[in-house]
């Protein structure tokens, strides 16, 4: 009992010192795909816009699950396990799924030299509806490995998913309707205000690792 203490208080204790690590983050690491071309099953376009007729469906089905409380979306947001209850949004997490494991940051093999493919699941992955005034403040999906957005339905005028600790200042994607990015959780991002009078209607998720 008494080295658990021990060890309980030296956990709280602990506090940072020296130099910090500072993410570097290239334009080349955002990762972002048009999903027809990327996922077998998704490949026609009119396939992808009837995905994206009912993922605006699921989402609004859902409704807002944190009516305003969540600490970085000030937006309409769903329940984190969208996946497991609707379709469209488990259909979209295998197509994250893909984009992830063919740009795997580096590979694993087996004891005898063969190659271990790197296979990812969806941990979670929710619905978010902005109108005029709405933002994301500056976060990260960490501990997760991979987090992605998918745009259902966007503008060039909408408001930008923001990579602000780039080399050389923040780098700016502009949405697009089915439009999926892909990029490492643990880079920090951002949306600054909407200003469009029309919605700005994305999906987020997170995926991590299949440890055999």
């Amino acid at each position: 009992m008494s080295n658990n203490s021990a060890l309980s208080n030296l956990a709280s204790s602990i506090k940072p010192s020296g130099a910090m690590f500072h993410e570097e983050f290239t334009t080349k690491q955002a990762m972002h795909y048009n999903i027809p071309r990327m996922v077998v099953d998704m490949s026609a376009m009119d396939e992808t816009k009837e995905l994206n007729k009912e993922l605006e469906f699921d989402i609004r089905d859902c409704g807002d699950n944190f009516a305003g409380r969540n600490s970085s979306a000030s937006c309409l947001m769903t329940k984190w396990d969208m996946h497991k209850h609707y379709e469209s949004f488990a259909k979209l997490g295998k197509a994250a799924c893909a984009v992830a494991e063919s740009g795997a940051l580096a590979v694993r093999t087996h004891a005898d030299g063969t190659n271990n493919p790197i296979k990812l699941y969806v941990q979670e992955t929710w619905g978010l509806i902005y109108t005029k005034g709405h933002t994301t403040k500056a976060h990260t999906h960490w501990p997760s490995v991979w987090s992605y957005t998918y745009c259902v339905n966007g503008e060039q005028c909408c408001a930008p998913l923001v990579f602000p600790s780039v080399e050389g200042g923040s780098y700016e994607i502009f949405p697009a309707t089915s439009q999926l990015i892909v990029f490492p959780s643990w880079i920090n991002h951002l949306v600054p205000e909407h200003t469009c009078e029309h919605e700005r209607i994305m999906i987020s998720g997170n995926l991590d690792v299949i440890w055999d």
